[in-house]
């Protein structure tokens, strides 16, 4: 069962409030007549700060017999529908408290103002007692008002209806389900809700749903969209960027820097492919140091030959550019009776030894040994001038 409780209230207490009104219009008028007389010189009816106080305590009252008025019908409706004597009557008992403690400060303000010196102050016409006991009795009625509020809301179940709804509303937070993450990825429709996107298409008994695409194929084709755009305005374009095969032409030429740079650091790095004559006298006279300490018992002194044959005309068995002499001397030719030094000598030795042993063309050293193998023609890449060994 409900309670109409504002129905009911207004029908009820508008006598009351018109009869509180007027009996609150009447009293500053009352007590103006009654303090003429006494005090002719100066009245307190005549500050602008009293009248203005007052005011505020007439309104005041008002609205506290209203709600009173109000807490009164709530109770006993209550009270009909409970019928129960015990939660009456502290309602009650408090109602008609609170509304004695509206009317306390009014007669001691009656009292006050009746026998007090109406002297001007600096608070716009009163004196410091009435000025502070017109806000004493406003600051009380203000109390008195929020609590006859309460009871009357307490009392129509406003703040249980106001618990119920917030209740009800965490419960169906509670009770609705959030969808997972995998669910917002794939926007999928769970198959209870499939005859909601069952499209009419019928195919031999199979019929065809109305998915959407999932969100994340979606975006993601978007982005190689945006990627694609970017490219095209960079490369082809603004030409901002390298094409592939210009990159491969780059990085092909700057190995070839790189390259060139590294061998010159690494010189131990020659090798038959790679080797070219040296021209400078240090690598000439270090070759010259290793011919003599390794190569004499077989080739002469001076190149002229002996056991090996002369190294010091134009007739080779396996080549007489530096490269077939670098690799003559790292391999060797067991076969022949010429061994391999690359066990003995490094890659720069090796080098260097190729180096020396050109030198010696066109040197025609005494004694030398008869031509073996065939004519090679050498360029003058493969000659060196040098004036004595």
């Amino acid at each position: 069962m409900k309670i109409n409780v504002p129905q009911r209230l207004f029908r009820k207490s508008w006598k009351w409030m018109s009869f509180v009104l007027a009996a609150l219009l009447h009293f500053p008028a009352g007590a103006q007549q009654k303090t003429v007389g006494a005090v002719q010189s100066h009245s307190v009816f005549e500050s602008p700060a009293f009248i203005v106080l007052v005011s505020i305590i007439c309104l005041l009252m008002l609205v506290i017999f209203v709600f009173a008025h109000v807490a009164k019908v709530a109770i006993y409706v209550k009270r009909e529908q409970e019928s129960k004597k015990r939660t009456e009557n502290q309602p009650v008992a408090k109602a008609v408290l609170l509304l004695i403690l509206a009317g306390f400060p009014g007669l001691l303000f009656s009292q006050e103002t009746a026998t007090s010196t109406l002297a001007p102050t600096a608070y716009w016409g009163l004196d410091a007692t009435t000025f502070y006991m017109l806000l004493f009795i406003i600051g009380v009625q203000v109390f008195v008002a929020w609590q006859l509020y309460n009871v009357a809301m307490q009392q129509m179940g406003a703040h249980e209806r106001k618990a119920r709804i917030a209740a009800e509303k965490r419960a169906k937070a509670l009770v609705v389900k959030r969808p997972s993450l995998i669910e917002k990825l794939n926007d999928s429709v769970s198959l209870e809700k499939e005859s909601a996107i069952l499209l009419d298409h019928d195919y031999d008994g199979i019929h065809e749903l109305n998915n959407n695409l999932p969100p994340w194929w979606k975006y993601g084709f978007y982005l190689t969209i945006l990627v694609a755009l970017i490219y095209m305005f960079r490369y082809h374009v603004f030409h901002t960027g390298k094409l592939q095969l210009a990159e491969y032409d780059q990085q092909l030429l700057q190995a070839k820097y790189d390259l060139a740079a590294y061998r010159k650091t690494a010189a131990n790095l020659v090798d038959e492919n790679n080797a070219t004559l040296l021209t400078d006298g240090a690598a000439i006279a270090s070759g010259q140091k290793i011919f003599q300490q390794n190569c004499v018992a077989c080739h002469g002194n001076a190149g002229e030959g002996g056991v090996g044959p002369n190294l010091a005309d134009d007739y080779w068995l396996h080549g007489g550019d530096v490269k077939d002499i670098f690799k003559t001397i790292k391999l060797g030719y067991p076969e022949k009776g010429m061994k391999s030094w690359q066990q003995d000598l490094g890659a720069r030795q090796i080098h260097e030894t190729a180096s020396y042993i050109l030198s010696l063309r066109g040197t025609n050293p005494p004694n030398a040994k008869e031509p073996q193998g065939e004519l090679f023609t050498a360029t003058p890449a493969d000659t060196i001038q040098v004036a004595s060994h």
